[in-house]
């Protein structure tokens, strides 16, 4: 039923004002909801330069940016040294888990952030209550835009899924991650997109497939989650660094 249904019989004023309240209250459909996830991540991807480091946490300015990407590109220290060897790179780095944290968070779903290794490691029960995550085990078949795919030691947001129901092995889509990888050109470019990946065994086996209780039809609208050790992760601004149009 459309917004302007529910309100074409209500004529008292106060009556009016109050079902109008509850609309502006009512949480969009979990469909929306997935959109607007896998629009923030195109979003960052898009948008945002911002270099894929260990232990990188936040989006920084336009200036933390590119002071993070130049050293990066001058010294070009291993990947464990990357945070010691460019200090700059606190303010404006992402790795693959503060990626995921940060695009739900500029989605508006409840989220504390976690690491790949708890994500893997606690109960569903503990996932559920401490994390508004809901675990769908490895079967992909199940899987949906917007849910994480946890692979050791790395999580990567699903955009799009494609599959037959022949097996497990069979199921490939768009992925959307932070990553050091091969496909990585340079500084600057720790987002990227994954065509057509092979889900099952992106990057190893699939080892957990996690979903946001807000973007459960069973689940939603979520509770506020409870404290969990680690901080929310730190915003800053969403277009540190715009790329330029093309030239007409």
């Amino acid at each position: 039923m459309s917004n302007v249904s529910r309100l074409a019989g209500v004529t008292d004023p106060l009556m009016l004002c109050v079902a109008l309240s509850s609309l502006a209250m009512t949480p969009p459909p979990v469909v929306e909801r997935r959109a607007a996830v896998v629009a923030q991540a195109a979003k960052l991807l898009d948008e945002a330069q911002v270099s894929y480091v260990y232990g990188g946490h936040q989006l920084g300015d336009s200036l933390a940016c590119n002071h993070c990407n130049t050293c990066l590109e001058s010294k070009a220290p291993a990947p464990a040294q990357r945070l010691q060897q460019c200090p700059d790179c606190n303010s404006c780095s992402l790795d693959c888990s503060h990626f995921t944290a940060l695009v739900f968070a500029q989605a508006a779903l409840p989220y504390p952030y976690l690491d790949t290794s708890l994500m893997l490691q606690l109960p569903a029960k503990a996932l559920r209550r401490r994390y508004q995550l809901l675990d769908l085990g490895t079967e992909l078949s199940r899987a949906a835009p917007g849910d994480l795919l946890v692979y050791a030691g790395h999580v990567v947001l699903l955009e799009r899924l494609e599959g037959v129901s022949t097996g497990q092995g069979d199921w490939r889509g768009d992925v959307v991650h932070a990553t050091g990888g091969r496909e990585i050109k340079g500084p600057g470019q720790g987002i990227q997109r994954a065509r057509f990946a092979e889900l099952a065994n992106f990057r190893g086996p699939l080892l957990r497939i996690l979903r946001h209780a807000d973007l459960s039809e069973a689940d939603s609208p979520s509770p506020s989650p409870q404290p969990a050790p680690s901080g929310r992760v730190p915003l800053g601004r969403l277009r540190p660094v715009v790329r330029p149009s093309p030239a007409p």
